[in-house]
């Protein structure tokens, strides 16, 4: 008894079937909209640190070196914080400064724009912050293909190498999409973003066991996060 209890017990019940693929989808689906939801809070404090170094003017009142020391003070006080490097920083006041020069010429509220901004990877962002420094207009453009289309980053750059703005670029339409398809690259990257796991404070290597603890410490957050129809 023992023996056949031991192995695993194979159900072909249809309904059985259905359930447990129907399960699968929900998971991924929580899995994305847990990335998702990081992500957006790490591009905000992104958006809000460039910000915060234009509008304080920063670099005027401390000097060029400002970015450097501002880098080492803040991974002083937050440990194996890799997303504060000055790199990064940089990138911050540029992602800043780049999408701002775009509400100047297209005034819109600035939730919509943000919506918009903070569903893709800061990885994707930095590729086009690289590009497009001074074109919004083609940067939102990638923004708005990347999630509608679900690209990857090798993806989103082969795009811009054979010049997708220039044959069919048009005016930003409503973004509606919140998710990406639970199938695409973009959802893969999101889920597996080591800027993600930085800014939740799980740095590489990590593991199954590390990322679930992690999860456990706030798991009314992460519930609620979730949305409705998610309990523990």
């Amino acid at each position: 008894m023992l023996e056949i209890m031991s192995k695993e017990l194979t159900i072909i019940d249809k309904d059985y079937i259905r359930w447990v693929e129907d399960l699968s989808v929900r998971y991924r689906q929580s899995q994305i909209r847990a990335a998702v939801r990081v992500n957006r809070e790490l591009l905000k404090y992104y958006w809000e640190l460039g910000r915060d170094i234009e509008e304080m003017r920063v670099e005027e009142r401390w000097g060029e070196k400002v970015i450097k020391n501002l880098s080492v003070d803040l991974q002083r006080k937050n440990l194996n914080a890799t997303g504060l490097s000055r790199t990064n920083i940089y990138y911050a006041k540029k992602f800043y400064l780049l999408y701002s020069q775009y509400l100047k010429v297209v005034p819109q509220p600035v939730g919509q724009l943000e919506e918009m901004l903070f569903s893709i990877p800061w990885g994707h962002h930095r590729y086009l912050m690289d590009r497009y420094s001074k074109e919004p207009a083609k940067a939102l453009f990638y923004v708005r293909k990347t999630m509608e289309e679900g690209w990857s980053r090798d993806t989103l750059l082969n795009f811009m190498d054979n010049g997708l703005y220039e044959r069919e670029g048009k005016a930003l339409t409503n973004f509606t999409r919140t998710l990406p398809e639970t199938t695409s690259d973009l959802a893969q990257e999101l889920t597996k973003d080591p800027y993600n796991f930085a800014f939740t404070g799980i740095t590489q290597p990590y593991n199954e066991h590390i990322l679930k603890d992690a999860l456990l410490a706030n798991i009314s957050q992460f519930l609620l996060e979730l949305g409705t129809g998610f309990a523990y």
